[in-house]
């Protein structure tokens, strides 16, 4: 059950999930924890503490109305609606069922509101909080509804794939649940901080960390090189499926401004292909996920042998934390995905 929750993080990889189940091993602790540049700590370290000038001073009781995404996954569409939420007072024992909430979440509230976290949020190959989360000792499976009743939360956030028994058990024990929906890429996101502080009353603290992401973005955006040809960049996960423009992956090319192959070939969420397509395609950069095997599997084949990135040693394991990434740490990722692609420190 781990691994199927696991993979539900990873936005629009529903459709995947039992292809990753039988594929992936575990990694190592290097390939878990990269070596950072300093400017990537401070960057990683700005990221996951923001407080706003503004002292928290929310009227209680709230009303917020937000939009709800979803993606049916049969149709290949996003099915959006507006949702109102009447919050009777400021939330003070909240759990995020979420790596990316609980990221979110772990910048901007006070920790000691955040009493429980689920166990993809403490573990270290997608969460960037892990260790602090397993430090807290507060964590749980989807398994253990009794657990979470037992921290007495007055909030639980989930999303749209969140385990449909987990989030029907909390509503029968009359535990509020909020259902925060569909986000990935860096505009929702922006726009799921924002949400989030409103509804924990913790706005100043929100609009900080957005305006850290935004600046985070034009300070990298003015070191990467100028007046170069856009290289063509193709992220290959397990069972040959590659995200498209509706992606994190998508937003992560777009602000170290590269081109996303899957997006350039018209894909929506995500696609599998054959190495023949791939081929055809033809990418400058190949990136797969660390400790997947798809490094030494694609320079290893035959059919592949002539792709312009194999020929060139252009294929690259990234942690899948960063691949991921589904919170402000998708501006850390963009740094190290720009790093490799253009081959020199950021």
């Amino acid at each position: 059950m781990k691994r199927a929750d696991v993979f539900s993080e990873i936005a629009f990889c529903a459709t995947v999930c039992m292809l990753l189940l039988v594929s992936s091993p575990s990694m190592s602790a290097a390939q878990r924890h990269p070596a950072l540049s300093p400017l990537m700590r401070e960057l990683e370290k700005s990221l996951s503490y923001a407080r706003g000038p503004r002292p928290q001073n929310g009227k209680w009781p709230r009303t917020i109305t937000y939009d709800y995404r979803t993606y049916d996954f049969r149709e290949n569409i996003f099915r959006d609606e507006k949702k109102t939420v009447l919050l009777a007072a400021k939330p003070t024992r909240i759990i995020p069922h979420s790596a990316g909430i609980a990221e979110i979440l772990w910048a901007i509230c006070p920790r000691q509101r955040l009493v429980a976290f689920n166990e993809i949020s403490a573990d270290p190959e997608y969460s960037f909080i892990a260790d602090q989360i397993r430090n807290t000792g507060r964590v749980f499976t989807s398994l253990q509804t009794e657990q979470v009743l037992g921290y007495r939360p007055d909030l639980v956030f989930t999303v749209f794939y969140s385990d449909a028994a987990f989030k029907k058990k909390l509503k029968q024990a009359g535990i509020p649940c909020l259902d925060l929906g569909y986000f990935g890429s860096i505009s929702s996101i922006k726009k799921q901080v924002l949400l989030l502080g409103s509804i924990i009353g913790e706005e100043s603290n929100a609009h900080a960390l957005v305006r850290t992401m935004d600046s985070a973005i034009r300070q990298l955006r003015k070191e990467l090189p100028q007046n170069k040809k856009q290289q063509r960049v193709l992220y290959y996960d397990t069972g040959g499926y590659i995200p498209g423009r509706t992606s994190g992956f998508a937003s992560i090319c777009d602000i170290i401004q590269v081109i996303n192959i899957g997006t350039e070939q018209g894909i929506r969420s995500w696609a599998q292909i054959d190495y023949e397509t791939l081929l055809k395609w033809d990418p400058d950069v190949i990136i797969v996920p660390a400790g997947s095997h798809l490094k030494e599997t694609l320079t290893t084949s035959r059919i592949l042998s002539h792709a312009r990135a194999i020929q060139r040693g252009k294929v690259y394991d990234v942690p899948r934390r960063y691949l991921a990434a589904s919170s402000q740490y998708i501006v850390l990722s963009a740094r190290l995905l720009a790093g490799i692609v253009y081959e020199k420190s950021f």
